[in-house]
């Protein structure tokens, strides 16, 4: 079992954080020859609470001699573009690739603070690499409409079942279904408060797993109430690149006040932060964005999605970050 009060003192021996080890990893054989995917219950940076900054994965063709867990962890590989963790509880789930089909691997993951002060080691996890694996089809997907949201729920899927779920929209207009959301496998409802009375929206639910989406489950639903007249929206942020802070300009269309929301994701799909989420009047609009976390940690450089969504539709703007 993991060691669930892991602390790292400072040399003064004051406590700094209390880090737990990442709940035990378990594993599933993805959809392609030499992958495996693993899932894991999120720690948090001071016990079971808040949010870790950092996973480490590593894994090797030998188990643990032993109890020198250590000597194993120094050797082994360590896996690359392993997401930051989520908050503390949350199912979390990777796909390790590159691997050799049908050999056996142990892996090991753990987890630090900002400082960082790192968690004990969580049990070892022994996975083979498999070449077939079918994604399931959420079942009993069904869509639920009010005039401001519409509220999506599906059966439960197994842990193992891929690494995420992705909710898709197609809207009037749209020729095709958008992303909306990536969300964890463990989930069994989301609600999405983008549309507008009196529309009607086709909502798609997939599994997904070793760069590949299994078969989507399909629900459509009309809003009650009367269509306003929209107009299309879009987004954009200066200055692009950025260092330390931005401002988002966008415009409302006509008629009425207009649900509208503003995310930050980063390029794994994962939410960094929620600008916007309400009711605004129509005219044009703007909003800064410090870099931050919604937990106040400055962002890692890279690239972001900046996603505006309204029931006119989505608009993404692809921000830089520097150091």
């Amino acid at each position: 079992m993991l060691a669930k009060n892991a602390h790292r003192r400072s040399a003064g021996g004051s406590c700094i954080a209390a880090l737990v080890a990442a709940g035990a990893l378990f594993g599933f054989a993805d959809a392609r020859a030499g992958f495996v995917g693993l899932t894991w219950t999120a720690p948090g940076d001071d016990g079971s609470i808040g949010t870790a900054s950092t996973y480490e994965l590593r894994y090797r063709t030998v188990g643990v001699t032993g109890v020198d867990t250590t000597s194993w962890w120094n050797a082994a590989t360590s896996v690359p573009s392993v997401p930051a963790p989520r908050i503390a509880g949350t199912k979390e789930a990777f796909t390790v690739a590159g691997l050799d089909s049908g050999q056996t691997y142990y892996f090991i993951i753990r987890t630090s603070d900002e400082i960082p002060n790192w968690s004990a080691f969580s049990d070892l996890s022994v996975k083979v690499a498999r070449e077939t694996f079918t994604l399931a089809t959420p079942q009993q997907f069904q869509a639920l409409a009010t005039p401001s949201s519409v509220t999506l729920s599906w059966s439960a899927l197994a842990p193992d079942a891929g690494s995420e779920s992705r909710m898709y929209r197609k809207g009037p207009g749209e020729l095709s279904p958008r992303l909306l959301r990536a969300l964890p496998i463990t989930a069994t409802s989301w609600t999405d408060t983008t549309v507008s009375p009196g529309l009607s929206y086709e909502y798609r639910l997939a599994t997904f797993g070793g760069g590949q989406e299994g078969a989507p489950a399909i629900a459509g639903v009309t809003l009650p109430g009367v269509a306003a007249q929209i107009a299309e929206t879009d987004i954009h942020g200066f200055p692009n690149p950025a260092h330390d802070n931005v401002t988002f300009r966008f415009a409302v269309g006509t008629g009425g006040t207009v649900r509208t929301r503003i995310t930050v994701f980063d390029l794994m799909g994962h939410k960094i932060c929620e600008l916007v989420d309400g009711d605004l009047p129509p005219g044009e609009h703007s909003v800064s964005w410090d870099c931050r976390s919604t937990w106040g940690r400055a962002v890692a450089p890279g690239m972001y999605n900046v996603v505006l969504e309204s029931p006119s539709g989505r608009s993404v703007e692809h921000l830089a970050i520097l150091p």
